[in-house]
């Protein structure tokens, strides 16, 4: 096999590894480019230079200088433990894959009551507060989860940290004076006079966001699995309000394959029995844990994959 470990410069781009290639520098090449590429790790052969393809002379000294340079047979024994080892790794991603089908199966049976292709009017429906007009929404979005004396943090991703970004820091009020909103909140509220969104400088943390980029079973694609993973991303909020007993206070479509829903934040016990349910749910573990400090989508962000704004579906004033 090749010796990554004697090789300089080695990254992946694109699913390839590539890396400085050593015949090329022995040559006095290759200063600043990486010409090596390596689909196979083991000894296959395939790797090569791309400066030099289809030279099987350059394409040997690679080997030599950071490979074997024969190989050797295998004993009749080292074959069938060969042999042995391919089996059992056949045999575990069979059960690997059996798992994962059974593990969704049991998902789509738990959310299949609440599944509707009506989702996205179901929630207008159902929202306590009618938002007629797409451009009052983000103001309507503060207003409904937050006090006034509440400070906030809006802004870009990388808005937080420095002395800067203090103006990034403004009390509910302060906020709504302003016509245009920025396209990223955090979900808790913060002290007063913080400069960074850290977890540090939260002073409550008020809701939990429930988000699934995969309840298909995988990362979705096109535009057919992206709707049928916000359709299964509904469920799991009615799933939610119904068998965990969440309050629900505001869901945004972000504009690609996921929804936020926003909670309000369970006691600590229910909150553990949350965590411990949801990978299960294929419940984004990060975001439920760290939406307090995290820069969260608002209802009119723009999408940086489908240049799509985020739309508010569902919002709900505090009981």
């Amino acid at each position: 096999m090749l010796a990554l470990h004697l090789l300089e410069n080695v990254k992946q781009r694109g699913g390839k590894t590539i890396a400085a290639c050593p015949a090329c520098r022995a040559a006095g090449g290759d200063k600043k480019g990486n010409h090596l590429f390596i689909k196979s790790l083991d000894g296959s052969g395939k790797f090569g230079c791309a400066a030099h393809e289809g030279d099987n002379a350059h394409r040997k000294e690679i080997f030599a200088l950071v490979g074997i340079h024969e190989k050797r047979e295998l004993t009749p024994e080292e074959k069938r433990q060969w042999v042995k080892e391919r089996h059992r790794e056949r045999l575990r991603i069979t059960e690997q894959e059996n798992l994962t089908r059974r593990i969704q199966e049991i998902l789509e049976k738990k959310l299949a009551p609440y599944v509707s292709t009506d989702w996205q009017a179901n929630l207008r429906q159902a929202s306590p507060i009618r938002f007629e007009h797409p451009e009052a929404a983000p103001h309507d979005f503060i207003t409904s989860l937050f006090k006034p004396d509440d400070i906030l943090w809006l802004g870009e991703i990388g808005d937080s940290g420095k002395q800067e970004h203090a103006a990034h820091f403004k009390t509910c009020r302060e906020w709504l004076r302003i016509d245009r909103l920025p396209p990223r909140i955090a979900g808790g509220t913060f002290h007063t006079g913080s400069i960074s969104r850290g977890k540090d400088s939260v002073n409550t943390s008020p809701f939990i966001l429930i988000e699934s980029d995969d309840l298909i079973g995988h990362k979705p694609s096109t535009p057919k699995e992206r709707e049928r993973n916000k359709a299964l991303s509904s469920a799991l909020i009615a799933y939610a309000q119904d068998k965990l007993g969440l309050n629900l206070r505001a869901v945004i479509d972000t504009g690609n394959r996921s929804l936020h829903a926003w909670f309000d934040r369970p006691p600590e016990p229910e909150m553990n029995a949350i965590r411990k349910m949801a990978a299960g749910l294929r419940i984004d573990q990060s975001i439920l844990e760290s939406c307090q400090s995290s820069p969260l989508r608002m209802p009119h962000c723009i999408h940086e994959k489908t240049q799509t704004p985020a739309r508010l579906l569902y919002i709900s004033p505090e009981h």
